[in-house]
């Protein structure tokens, strides 16, 4: 029987056959969901952290929110836009590959996608978790944290580096997943998955900072 951490860590290592052994799986869309779970609840602990210390965000908002209480009120709604998103995005999904023949379920669809947006996730996560323990801690302050990253080569590069693999490893496996979960080829499946990327990720950065 294949389990949520089966199909996470399949999806490191064989993301073809993991998505296809998922698209199979009659319990898919609690897998996508808990998948989507992890990633916002994640987040939401990180974003926690940030509120502790009283840090500002580093890009303007959208939202008029003020920046020094950007990420208190950001604890309340970064998960329910993580789910919005991954269900706006699916729906996209859905749509167009009905026009190219796509013969996948909208709830295959949305499992399948739950994974190919969550581990990419973990690009950021981790780097962005790093800086709010050391914030916690009292090893740095948030603005010796943010002057790194942002006025020395070695945190403007690393910057780069990780939210480039993070973008790469996205347009590898959403384009993937569309293209198993709706029974697509490959290219087809791509054209439609970078642009429910860009819409996805446009609604995520409307809100989380």
């Amino acid at each position: 029987m294949n389990t949520f951490w089966h199909y996470l860590g399949g999806n490191v290592i064989r993301p073809r056959q993991s998505f296809i052994q998922l698209r199979e799986d009659p319990k898919a869309l609690g897998q996508g969901l808990k998948a989507i779970l992890l990633i916002g609840g994640l987040y939401t602990f990180t974003v926690t952290g940030l509120a502790l210390v009283d840090a500002e965000i580093m890009a303007p908002g959208v939202l008029k929110i003020p920046g020094e209480a950007y990420y208190f009120w950001e604890i309340f709604f970064t998960l329910p836009v993580m789910i919005s998103g991954w269900i706006l995005a699916a729906g996209i999904i859905q749509l167009l590959s009905r026009a190219f023949q796509g013969r996948g379920t909208f709830e295959v669809t949305l499992a399948l996608l739950g994974f190919a947006i969550t581990l990419p996730m973990f690009m950021t996560w981790i780097p962005e978790t790093i800086g709010t323990i050391i914030f916690l801690t009292g090893l740095a302050t948030h603005e010796q944290w943010v002057t790194l990253a942002t006025e020395t080569s070695f945190g403007k590069v690393f910057n780069w580096v990780y939210q480039l693999l993070f973008l790469i490893w996205l347009m590898i496996l959403v384009p993937l997943a569309v293209s198993i979960a709706q029974k697509l080829r490959l290219y087809v499946a791509a054209g439609i998955g970078f642009l429910s990327l860009i819409i996805f990720m446009a609604f995520v950065l409307v809100f989380i900072r």
